[in-house]
């Protein structure tokens, strides 16, 4: 694979530092951040509830073969609250729940956005080994993960 050489990170286009922008806005960052060159997109499940992989999936619908494509599980909105879960189970479902909101049959790089420190980081990765052993993700990460 060929790593691209400029990258965004979508997460203000939904989630975060003060209010996001709208929808066709944050469509139109994305757009022109690909005709511009950008050719590796990060985001996660947590961002904006799910809606940022959303966003990022119509920016990149019929252009799939241009991006280097990433996104995050493990941690996730529940009820409003940021909550830390990597157990083997919520990866799978995270897994598969981004592929859907991505609109996308596989991502590139999947990664564990924290160490859920009630998990053995092993069987969190296990199920991540799972997702490229399916043709789901193409590579596993760590995010904040030290030793």
């Amino acid at each position: 694979m060929r790593l691209p050489r400029l990258g965004l990170g979508c997460m203000n286009l939904s989630h975060a530092y003060g209010v996001p922008p709208s929808e066709d806005e944050g469509l139109a960052v994305l757009r022109a951040a690909l005709d511009g060159g950008v050719t590796h997109l990060d985001t996660a499940t947590l961002y904006g509830g799910g809606r940022n992989e959303q966003l990022v999936g119509l920016a990149i619908a019929g252009r799939r073969d241009e991006v280097v494509l990433a996104s995050k599980c493990g941690m996730a909105q529940v009820d409003g609250v940021k909550v830390i879960d990597a157990r083997p189970d919520t990866v799978r479902h995270q897994v598969d729940a981004s592929l859907k909101r991505l609109g996308v049959d596989h991502i590139d790089l999947y990664y564990l956005h924290r160490w859920d420190k009630k998990v053995p980081v092993g069987e969190s990765v296990a199920a991540l080994a799972e997702a490229v052993d399916a043709g789901k993700i193409g590579a596993i990460g760590l995010s904040e993960v030290s030793v």
